[in-house]
């Protein structure tokens, strides 16, 4: 038993309503309040957008006005430029495959031939099978060209903010204000070992007193009797001698 044409229509509408139900919709809640005076911030909104102060700088797929609000950075103005390039692409794409998926609804007419000629309603219903192919394949070519858009946007935002935006300068006016606080300390470059604490000084040697030199013992005069030495208090006296009978 072949379908009718109300079960082919029953059957696309279906189809229609699960993809509509596949695509959400998703948004970023809070925006930061304290950043500087030119510094780059990024929200989404069903698509990624910068700010600067206050104001939109640039938004997906094309992010135009990015090249040229991060233009005194080199690195940062090659990566809008890449984004720029990568989102056009993504454009072309999708609108070739929105194009081509709508068009591909006409093979739909091939029903009208259902019970007159088979042959024209199978080339009919087959063309607009390929178209449709035709178009999910387009469909699935736009998407890492948007990824690569949005990669190449978010670069460029932060090779900006490192060397302008956050320092509270633009392109426009490079003019940075005095830092709040003290600078950093310099970081050692990767893979240097870290320097060795410097080691205390060696105590200085007390100084010794100096040395008395031994006093020589007067020479002996001839005729006359050396003092006797001088005894230690504790050694007794020797007895004396007896008289001579």
């Amino acid at each position: 038993m072949r379908p009718s044409k109300r079960q082919w229509m029953a059957l696309l509408a279906c189809v229609l309503g699960c993809a509509h139900l596949g695509c959400t919709h998703g948004h970023t809640r809070y925006s930061p309040r304290v950043v500087a005076r030119g510094e780059l911030t990024a929200s989404y909104d069903d698509g990624f957008s910068l700010w600067a102060g206050g104001q939109k700088v640039a938004e997906s797929y094309h992010y135009e006005g990015l090249e040229r609000f991060v233009r005194c950075v080199p690195e940062a103005r090659e990566h809008a430029r890449q984004a720029s390039q990568s989102g056009r692409s993504a454009t072309t794409l999708s609108t070739l495959g929105v194009v081509l998926g709508v068009g591909s609804l006409g093979g739909l007419s091939g029903l009208y031939f259902h019970d007159k000629n088979e042959v024209a309603m199978g080339a009919i219903l087959g063309t607009g099978v390929a178209v449709a192919a035709t178009a999910v394949v387009l469909g699935a070519l736009s998407r890492p060209a948007k990824e690569r858009a949005h990669g190449h946007a978010l670069d460029a935002m932060n090779y900006y903010n490192d060397s302008v935006g956050s320092l509270g300068a633009t392109c426009d006016d490079l003019t940075y204000p005095p830092p709040a606080g003290p600078e950093p300390p310099p970081q050692p470059a990767p893979g240097a070992s870290p320097e060795a604490a410097p080691q205390p000084a060696p105590a200085a040697a007390p100084e010794s007193a100096p040395e008395v030199a031994p006093r020589s013992a007067p020479a002996a005069t001839p005729g006359v009797e050396s003092p006797p030495p001088e005894q230690q208090m504790d050694t007794p006296a020797p007895p004396p001698l007896p008289a001579p009978r």
